[in-house]
């Protein structure tokens, strides 16, 4: 009788750790990706529509100048914010990491950065979000600036997770962070060949098995972009932003030769580059079957309901080219 009163108090332990309330919908929100905050009539009506409190914004990257690390291609805001949290985002490059003479005032450097501009523009943030794709090398100067930064502020903290960091999370480590953000695309390289590298089910799903185990609390990005794959004899040429199969079909200078991809067949151009004949072009993005298909192959990796979704990224190209019913189909919790 002991054993099975046991069993039972264990089965309710589990589901209680591993299950968040169905009733509950994860929140919905967005990342924001361009260096000139601007939105326009859609992307104010999307906000608005899908109840979302809160954007993710990219305010700067840290590269290097010499040995010096600087803000880079910081954000401009020229429309008004709306009634949304708004989560700075700084972007880390490696570089900046490796360098045996980093500065360890760099944490105070970055807040104070942030100040200004949140001061300027009239924006208030209690939040701070590092995105890095830190290595073996770069986790211990990186997992160190967490810890600087939150020394210098009272702001919470959280990081972008890849999948890597996921898999292999005993080598690659784990940040003190209040959350992460699990980067779901992004998955393969880009090349000329026919898979999709913004997204692949067969690879995503190789990376997911350890996310029971992963100790720390994911939120989940899910892509919503799209871009064009230039090639040239078998070479990548360039990736040319926000162009879409339904742009490149109604162009009679590109021939479709397989599902996403296309040749070219009279040199000009187009999409603001130069195209010569026989280049090839293979356009990536997801569908809304994919975006339900990536919710559902992550909760049952990791045996429980995100408490938040962001999509990336907020941008009237994007957000037409999904059903409108996907927005509330992913929140939910099955």
């Amino acid at each position: 009788m002991k054993k099975y009163v046991l069993f039972i108090c264990l089965l309710f332990l589990v589901g209680c750790g591993f299950q968040r309330d169905n009733d509950t919908p994860a929140k919905l929100s967005f990342y924001y990706w361009r260096t000139n905050f601007q939105l326009d009539s859609l992307e104010r009506s999307t906000l608005k529509e899908l109840d979302v409190e809160r954007l993710y914004i990219r305010y700067f990257d840290i590269g290097l100048q010499g040995d010096t690390p600087i803000p880079i291609r910081p954000v401009l805001f020229k429309d008004s914010i709306p009634n949304v949290d708004v989560v700075p985002v700084v972007y880390i490059k490696n570089e900046v990491l490796l360098n045996s003479k980093i500065d360890r005032g760099l944490a105070k450097k970055i807040i104070d950065y942030i100040n200004q501009i949140n001061k300027y523009n009239h924006i208030t943030s209690n939040e701070i979000q590092l995105d890095c794709d830190w290595s073996l090398k770069s986790k211990e100067p990186f997992f160190q600036l967490i810890e600087d930064i939150k020394k210098e502020s009272n702001w919470k903290v959280s990081s972008t997770i890849r999948l890597h960091q996921v898999k292999y999370a005993g080598k690659t480590g784990i940040p003190k962070v209040d959350y992460g953000v699990l980067m779901y695309y992004n998955m393969g390289t880009i090349a000329s060949d026919s898979l999709n590298s913004i997204y692949d089910r067969n690879i995503g799903t190789k990376y997911i098995g350890a996310l029971k185990e992963y100790p720390l609390e994911l939120k989940y990005a899910f892509p919503i972009y799209s871009w064009l794959v230039h090639t040239r004899d078998n070479k990548v040429v360039r990736l040319i932003s926000r162009v879409r199969a339904d742009e490149v079909e109604k162009n009679t200078a590109f021939k479709k030769i397989a599902d996403i991809r296309y040749e070219v067949v009279t040199e000009g151009v187009y999409f603001g580059q130069l195209f010569l004949v026989g280049d090839q072009i293979k356009v990536e993005t997801t569908t809304t079957a994919q975006l339900l298909e990536m919710k559902k192959d992550l909760e049952k990796a990791s045996g429980k309901c995100p408490s938040e979704i962001i999509l990336y990224d907020l941008n009237s190209r994007n957000i037409p080219y999904y059903e409108k019913e996907v927005w509330k189909k992913i929140v939910v919790c099955e």
